[in-house]
């Protein structure tokens, strides 16, 4: 099936490792232009070099960002913009979770994931709607997850913000419409990323990895029994992107094994 993304400028928001780089992969092997950004210099420079291998040079752009600050994320999208003379693309992917319970949370753990899961997603459709504007069209896709119409109670913070982030996707995708920019979501379940690394070393360094996820979709009961792969997240990103779903807006699709239980 034949995506009809070649030369789009994509921008990617977290784009140095995990979902986000994988993405910018597979639109590169597609043949668009990639922008991508993350906080760490080290981390960032890996990653433009992996997506150097992919593909030409003049069609990846890296900058270092800190979603959460306002000036960065303009800072970030102008420069991409300018760089690709576009952007049809905006994925939202950065971001991390916190395992805590009510009590347990600080005020600052609060913000942080107000900044990350909210206000990160603000600040760059802001910045990025003018470029699509000028373009007639654009396609915006922010990452959830799951728990934002299911919570549980070790993520509540997390969960909470997340809910935020379904019905303002929503919402955006009523108003930019008149604009032609389509605005979705792909929640997720357990998928292994570096969050999911980081907990695995963690709790159990000696286990084989694969015994550990095995086990972790057995606990969490999900249905296809075992987790996901940043590769089958970032499928489902490129087909929101690409010219097959040119007549889906304000949805939310789930990549969870059939995790979530809601209708």
């Amino acid at each position: 099936m034949k995506l009809n993304i070649e030369n789009k400028a994509v921008v990617i928001m977290g784009g140095s490792s995990g979902i986000g780089l994988k993405a910018a992969e597979l639109f590169l092997r597609e043949g668009a232009k990639v922008a991508v950004c993350g906080r760490s210099q080290e981390r960032l420079d890996k990653a433009v070099e992996t997506l150097k291998s992919i593909a030409d040079s003049t069609h990846i752009f890296g900058m270092t960002c800190d979603v959460s600050k306002r000036e960065d994320v303009e800072t970030f999208i102008t420069a991409a913009g300018n760089h690709f003379g576009k952007i049809d693309v905006l994925v939202n992917n950065a971001g991390k979770s916190i395992m805590s319970h009510f009590f347990d949370i600080t005020d600052e753990q609060w913000q942080e994931q107000i900044n990350l899961k909210f206000f990160a997603i603000i600040y760059a459709v802001q910045a990025v709607v003018p470029f699509m504007k000028d373009q007639g069209q654009g396609r915006i896709i922010n990452i959830n997850a799951t728990l934002s119409k299911e919570p549980e109670p070790h993520m509540i913070a997390t969960a909470s913000t997340r809910a935020g982030l379904l019905n303002l996707t929503k919402s955006l995708s009523h108003e930019l419409a008149k604009d032609r920019i389509l605005v979705n979501s792909v929640s997720l379940g357990i998928v292994k990323t570096d969050q999911w690394e980081k907990r695995r070393l963690k709790q159990k360094p000696d286990e084989d990895p694969e015994v550990f996820y095995k086990d972790l979709a057995k606990k969490r009961n999900v249905p296809l029994g075992r987790v996901g792969t940043p590769e089958e997240v970032a499928d489902v990103i490129l087909f929101l992107a690409s010219e097959r779903a040119s007549y889906v807006t304000g949805a939310n699709i789930e990549v969870s094994g059939g995790l979530s239980k809601v209708l």
